[in-house]
């Protein structure tokens, strides 16, 4: 059997785009109901790009670690890992890029608390929720 190309879409696919941005969303409203915050389209920029990041990376760990038994179900079956467009590996490599890259973003151009609750949630998400999730 011929396996697919990945392409930019099954990257896209792995951030799971709307959810993501429903919780980044909560985040970027958050920030702006901070008293007297000064209103800064970049900084609001920078904090959707991180958090976007941060939360697609855990989806995309999600979705390796339940390849299996998503390929089992129809709804998820068509997943880019789960239907091998992407590898796991690959799926692994891109969860570590984009999650790596969105806590430097919350860090550098935030706070470094923020950047490490961040990083918590992930790891919350990925290796504690997900498995239990069974």
């Amino acid at each position: 059997m011929e396996q697919k190309r990945a392409g930019f879409k099954d990257y896209i696919q792995l951030v799971k785009p709307s959810l993501s941005i429903m919780v980044v969303f909560s985040s970027v409203i958050s920030y702006l109901l901070v008293p007297d915050v000064l209103i800064d389209w970049w900084r609001i920029v920078l904090l959707f790009a991180g958090g976007m990041l941060v939360t697609g990376s855990a989806n995309t760990i999600n979705m390796v670690v339940e390849k299996d038994t998503d390929a089992l179900m129809k709804r998820t079956a068509k997943r880019p890992i789960a239907s091998g467009r992407i590898t796991p590996e690959q799926g692994w490599g891109f969860a570590v890029l984009t999650g790596a890259l969105g806590v430097f973003i919350l860090g550098y151009y935030f706070n470094w608390t923020a950047a490490a609750l961040a990083a918590f949630s992930l790891f919350l998400y990925a290796f504690v929720y997900t498995p239990l999730k069974k």
